[in-house]
């Protein structure tokens, strides 16, 4: 993906999670960044694994460069997968590769 620039808006502790809630915005090249690409940025900018970000959402307007993102940053991946839906843990993990096709 060309450029990615992540602005962090609001950072809040859930301690009762084990939790951060973070909203951010993107600012892109081109089409909407995919909800992986998007992880990896946060994690990143976050300074955390990638295993315990999960994006919730991400909206973008017609036409805009840019996007706002809610997400999920977990104190250990353990408490994630207890409390996030199992949708929201799927969409947050890459495609599986097509192998041994030929």
């Amino acid at each position: 993906m060309g450029g990615l620039k992540v602005e962090i808006l609001e950072r809040r502790r859930n301690p009762l999670l084990s939790r951060e809630e973070v909203r951010a915005r993107l600012i892109f090249d081109g089409g909407t960044p995919s909800r992986v690409e998007v992880r990896e940025a946060l994690a990143r900018v976050l300074g955390r694994d990638v295993g315990v970000v999960f994006v919730r959402r991400i909206l973008t307007e017609y036409g805009k460069t840019e996007a706002r993102v809610l997400a999920m940053v977990y104190d250990r991946r353990e408490e994630a997968l207890k409390i996030e839906p199992e949708h929201i843990i799927r969409r947050n993990e890459p495609p599986p590769t097509e192998s041994g096709e030929g």
